[in-house]
Order: structure tokens, then C-alpha cells, then sequence
């Protein structure tokens, strides 16, 4: 038995499911068409069963009958679906079942009668199950008063409803009948558990059930609503029309009829951009290289993200029906934040993938070509401050290829402070960092960019010198997410236009029918000078192709891949430091960019040569190594010309160019603050 209105078997919850289940669209880049699996497996004449919604609603004689009720009761929808794009689900939903205790009406009793009838009914499933569940005795009372008619769930454990499992089923068969009933709900259920965690998000009670008089509209069981991720982004959507259903009671509580006025309707289905195959080999190698960092891959034709990964994640099942307490607070202490979405909400310094936006502007610039070389010094003097390089050798004069190649920190110091900062910060703009990317979750990070405007209006006085050369390489305050560092490869791969980042690709109906679609559309038009890029895609080539590169262990066998890394100072009074690897592949014709970022341990020495860039050429080769033989991407790829790699003297130039001469590294000087004679790490 579940409803004491009937509702036999969780008819409507099974038969909505049954709808559900019945299809959800595929999907090819231009119309979607998805076949989701189903909720529930369902006999199709389940369907057919459903009464005709009467005309009139029920009613009661209240003059002859002062204890029957006609009410109008409000049966929750299923939520609907959220699937990656090739239709495999990461959110479905389920019937689960509760406990309930249904008081009958009793003429004349008082408080303590009523109390011990509940209670007696509550010590016989305790028995039967070894539990010790309970209701205190002003709830019992609240409800006998009035609530009776419906049911009251107590197969409760610190404050969530415990779902009532087959086995326990069969041990309370012969205790279950009219005061003791199953009362059936829909639980969300994550199929993939803990993947994609961060961006599915997860839901919790709209709102406690009622506990006063019945009133026309009240739930039959709890409703839930989405709490963080595309849950909550896409609840209106994902909600659904609740069912009504029409009741009436006789005196003693006897239900006399019961009509389904109409039947729930589920919420839509929303398909996301994601993958499941990249974002589950992008969250694979995270977890097997780091202890916290991330992971994005965007599809650089049309802006789709493929995988958004977040290392450490969480399982969403446990917060079904809700999360115990205990288990939250775990999750908010533990250290390593898993509840935090790292690809999309965190800020961190971008280290040395910055150089890319430098070289970019000191190329606009016109102070700086392909051909100017600078001497790659060991340190560089800059008012006050002395800024190092990584590598505690000089390596001579370089021109900007090499300099992305091995990551000359000194050489980028002079680009930057030769260009000025109007066109650092301009080109840094232009390329999408400083404002958030407009995926549909919330709290994601927009980072930061100093410009000459913001340097005057809170420091008093133009982006200083100091300033200037610390950005050139990606640290003092700048500060970009794993998501806009992907977006700016995109961006480069492209050359001439931002695509807007695309996370959803549709919402359907039931009916398979398309609600809204999300079109690729350009963010914004960059029109990146072709010979300024190709320059600067020669270094990234270099970067992971070319010899002495610092990257060279993300290459794979499959494409080219041009990259660049970055090793930033980061929580710098723990000894706490970051690594960077960002790029795209093919080099020769860009599909996928992508940026991860490691979260180094307190002490640890990491690089982005060897924390970031191994976990991009193991992510790639499962792609590629694990993809049918026809897969469009495979065949897409098939042609594509390999980039020249592009390499270099350090010594000075063969075509005349003039060469500035070296510089050798300042003296130490006293009063410097130690955190300028720290190095930088490694790049």
C-alpha cells in the first residue's frame, strides 16, 4: 500500500516516469536529437490506465459529514533529465519509498491516546527492523489535528528520510496495512556519481512539508529544487508541472475516490556540451597526478566545453535525499576543498601562459617584431627591485620564438616594459581575461587584469614599472581561471574571433521537441595580426616539439600539439607554488584548446614541464587512442599538415637585425624585500 488515497505501486510516480522514459533527443553539431536512457522500466499500458480527469471537482457534505474532507493535493513533477551531449546521463530520477503512519480518526480520544496509538504503530517497525526511529509526541498531535488524512513519514534518521529498501519491505509485510503505509517520492539519482560533480550541481527541499491545516495545493511529498550547478541554473526548466490529484474522505478517514485531475508533467532535459568520455579521462588524470587542480577542453570551432574538470570532487548521491550533517561539515573542513568547481570559480596566478599576451602586445606594440632580440639575462633591475629568471644561467640573446621555447623570463620583462602596459593590458582584455566567460553557473570567477585606469583610480598613480614587469610573466595581480585560460587558446587557435563559451547545448521537452537551443555564436571579434600569431603559435610549437623546450613532455604521437607552460609563486607563505600547461592542438589547425592547472603541496618543487603537461598528453592519447576508427574527430584530423618547428640561435641575428647587448645581472643590494629575490620557479 503507499498513498492512503491509493496511488497503487506508485502509479503516478511510475507512470510519469514511464513518460520520461520514453525518449530524449541525440545529438550532431547542428540539430540534437537524443535517446536518454530511461528513469524507470515501466509496462507501456501503464500509461493507458490513467483515468480521464473529471469534470468537477469532489466534494463533501459538511453538514452530514463534519470529519470527511474533499481536498485537491498537489503531486510533485519529476525533474528531467541532464545528459552529456551524446545523450548519457549524468542526473535521472528514481521512485523510492518511506515509511508513513496514517491516523485514523478517534471520536473522543485524548492527547495521550492518540500519542500511544502512533507510537505503538512506530515500536512494532522499530521491532521488526532493529531501528529507533521516532516522532515527538507535539508532531503526532500536530498532525492527528490536522494532517490525518495524509500520511506522516517517520523512517527518519538525522533529519532525512531513510528509503525503505526490498528487504525491509519483506519484513514489514505483515505490519504494513491501513495505519502503516509506504509512501512513495521521487529521489534524484547521479548515475555517474562523481563525475562532473561541479557542474551538475545537486538539489534539496524546496520547503518543509506542511505541518497546519490542509490547504488546497499542499505537496503529497516533499518537493526538491536544484542548490548549485545546471540544478539550480536550469531549475525553472528542470522542474516540471506538478500533478493534481482530487481526494475525499468519509468521516472515520476512509477514502471514498480518488481523480487524477492531471498527471504530473516531467521537467526538460537539458544536454550539455560535455563529453563524458574527455571529462571522465580529464577527472581520471587529475586524480592520478594531483592532489587538487584542473582541467578544460573547449572546442575551438564553436566555443563547446567538453570537459570541465575540478580534482577533488565529491559523489552527488549523497547529497540524496540530503546530506547528513556530519558528512557536510567533512566536506567543507577537508582542506582540499572538494566542493570547490576550481575549473571555473578559481583565480589563480597564470605564470608563464601569460608570456602569450605579452608577446601578443609587445608585437602590437611595433616596439618589438619577430626579429628583435633580447638578452636572456639571469636577473633583470627594475627600479628597486631586482626580477629573476628561472634559470640561474644566462642563455643569451633570443628573439620571441625562442623566448616562448624556454620561457626567458627576462626577455619578457624588457618586451613588457618596452611596450608599456596600455597594450598589456588591452591585449589581456582582448583575449577574455578580466571578465567572467558567461557560462550559466553561478559564482564563477571573472580574475583580474591591472590596467592603467584601475592602477590610477586605487593606487593613485599609472601601473608602475614593478607592476608591469610582474605581469609580463603572469604573477603580482593578475589573476585568470582554468576556464579563461582555455578560452584564450581558443581564442589564439581561432586568431580572429572569441567563441562564446558553450557549456548547454539545448533544452527538450518530453516529446523530444527542442524548447531552446543554445547556437555557437562569436563572443567577440579579436583579429589577431596573422604574422603576430603565427609567431607566437612557432614558439608554443617549439614549446613541446622543439629542442630544449619546456614542454616536451606533453607531446603525443597523434597531433601536434603547441603549448606553453608556467610555474607560478602562489601561496607564497606556505611555500605553496602552481603549474600551468595551455594550449591547443593541431598546431596547424587548431580543434581543441585546453589549460590545467596544478595545485602544488607546501614544499613541493613543480613545474609546468612536469606537474601540468604530462596530464594533457595522458588526457589526448585516451581520446585518441580509445575513439572508434571513424570518429569525425579522428577523420577531421586525419590531413592536417604538421606545424615547422622553428629553431633558433641564441646568439645573436642572421638577418642584421639590431641586437641589444647583454646586461649582466645587477648587483644584490641591501633592503630589497625578500620577496623580490625570491626566483621564479621553473617555467
Amino acid at each position: 500500500m503507499s498513498f492512503p488515497f491509493s496511488l497503487k505501486n506508485l502509479r503516478l510516480c511510475r507512470v510519469v516516469c514511464c513518460f520520461m522514459a520514453a525518449s530524449l533527443p541525440s545529438i550532431s553539431q547542428a540539430q540534437v536529437v537524443l535517446k536518454a536512457q530511461p528513469v524507470l522500466d515501466e509496462p507501456k499500458e501503464a500509461v493507458a490506465k490513467l483515468p480521464p480527469p473529471p469534470k468537477e471537482d469532489l466534494k463533501a457534505s459538511w453538514q452530514t459529514q463534519k470529519e470527511a474532507r474533499a481536498m485537491t493535493l498537489s503531486v510533485p513533477a519529476p525533474r528531467g533529465q541532464i545528459v552529456d551531449r551524446h545523450g548519457i546521463p549524468f542526473a535521472q530520477n528514481r521512485a523510492a519509498s518511506y515509511l508513513a503512519l496514517v491516523m485514523p480518526y478517534m471520536e473522543g480520544a485524548g492527547d495521550a491516546q492518540i500519542v500511544a496509538y502512533a507510537k505503538n504503530a512506530i515500536d512494532g517497525v522499530n521491532k521488526a527492523l532493529g531501528k529507533s526511529w521516532s516522532l515527538a509526541d507535539d508532531k503526532l498531535l500536530l498532525h492527528y489535528k490536522h494532517r490525518r488524512w495524509l500520511p506522516l513519514v517517520f523512517s527518519i534518521e538525522e533529519g532525512l528520510n531513510v528509503e525503505i529498501t526490498p528487504d525491509m519491505e519483506e519484513k514489514l509485510k505483515s505490519l504494513l496495512g491501513p495505519s502503516l503505509v509506504l509512501q512513495p517520492a521521487y529521489l534524484r539519482h547521479y548515475p555517474q556519481g562523481a563525475t562532473a560533480c561541479h557542474i551538475i550541481g545537486y538539489t534539496g527541499k524546496t520547503r518543509p512539508l506542511p505541518t497546519g491545516p490542509i490547504v488546497d495545493g499542499d505537496p503529497v511529498f516533499e518537493e526538491m529544487e536544484g542548490r548549485e550547478g545546471i540544478e539550480t541554473a536550469f531549475d525553472s526548466d528542470l522542474k516540471g508541472v506538478p500533478g493534481i490529484v482530487n481526494v475525499l474522505f468519509s468521516p472515520d478517514g476512509k477514502r471514498l475516490s480518488e481523480d487524477v485531475r492531471r498527471v504530473p508533467s516531467p521537467g526538460r532535459n537539458v544536454v550539455l556540451s560535455i563529453d563524458y568520455n574527455f571529462q571522465k579521462y580529464a577527472e581520471n588524470a587529475l586524480r592520478k597526478h594531483t592532489t587538487s587542480g584542473a582541467m578544460v577542453i573547449m572546442d575551438v570551432t564553436n566555443g563547446d566545453i567538453l570537459a570541465m574538470a575540478s580534482n577533488p570532487g565529491f559523489d552527488l548521491n549523497e547529497f540524496v535525499p540530503g546530506i547528513r550533517a556530519k558528512r557536510y561539515e567533512e566536506l567543507t573542513k577537508d582542506p582540499r576543498l572538494p566542493l570547490y568547481p576550481r575549473a571555473f570559480r578559481g583565480e589563480y596566478p597564470p605564470a608563464s601562459t601569460f608570456k602569450i599576451v605579452t608577446a601578443l602586445a609587445a608585437l602590437d606594440s611595433g616596439k618589438v617584431t619577430a626579429k628583435t632580440y633580447y638578452d636572456c639575462t639571469t636577473a633583470l633591475e627594475v627600479g628597486n627591485r631586482v626580477f629573476h629568471n628561472w634559470n640561474k644561467e644566462g642563455e643569451g640573446s633570443m628573439t620571441v620564438v625562442t623566448a616562448i621555447k624556454r620561457s626567458c623570463n627576462t626577455w619578457f620583462y624588457r618586451a613588457a616594459l618596452d611596450s608599456g602596459a596600455d597594450y598589456l593590458s588591452n591585449m589581456a582584455l582582448r583575449l577574455g581575461f578580466g571578465e567572467r566567460t558567461g557560462i550559466p553557473l553561478k559564482a564563477e570567477g571573472a580574475g583580474f587584469v591591472q590596467t592603467n585606469a584601475w592602477s590610477l583610480q586605487n593606487l593613485g598613480q599609472k601601473t608602475q614599472s614593478g607592476d608591469l614587469a610582474n605581469m609580463a610573466i603572469g604573477q603580482g595581480r593578475v589573476l585568470v581561471t582554468p576556464l579563461q585560460a582555455c578560452q584564450c587558446m581558443a581564442a589564439l587557435g581561432d586568431g580572429a574571433r572569441i567563441p562564446q563559451p558553450r557549456l548547454v547545448l539545448q533544452v527538450q521537452d518530453i516529446a523530444d521537441r527542442v524548447v531552446m537551443a543554445y547556437e555557437p555564436k562569436d563572443r567577440k571579434r579579436i583579429d589577431l595580426n596573422p604574422d603576430h600569431r603565427q609567431t607566437v603559435i612557432n614558439g608554443m610549437v617549439a614549446v613541446v616539439n622543439g629542442g630544449g623546450g619546456t614542454g616536451r613532455s606533453a607531446g603525443i604521437k597523434h597531433a601536434e600539439i603547441a603549448g606553453k607552460t608556467g610555474t607560478a609563486q602562489w601561496k607564497i607563505a606556505k611555500d605553496q607554488n602552481l603549474a600551468w600547461f595551455t594550449g591547443f592542438l593541431p598546431a596547424g589547425k587548431p580543434m581543441f584548446a585546453f589549460a590545467v592547472v596544478y595545485e602544488g603541496e607546501p614544499g613541493e618543487t613543480v613545474s609546468g614541464g612536469q606537474k601540468a603537461a604530462p596530464i594533457v598528453r595522458e588526457v589526448f592519447t585516451n581520446i585518441f587512442e580509445k575513439a572508434p576508427a571513424d570518429d569525425p574527430m579522428l577523420l577531421a584530423m586525419k590531413d592536417v599538415p604538421k606545424a615547422k618547428v622553428v629553431e633558433e640561435e641564441v646568439t645573436g641575428s642572421s638577418d642584421n637585425e639590431k641586437i641589444e647587448p647583454a646586461r649582466p645581472p645587477p648587483p644584490q643590494k641591501k633592503g630589497i624585500g625578500g620577496f623580490f629575490r625570491k626566483l621564479f620557479g621553473r617555467d
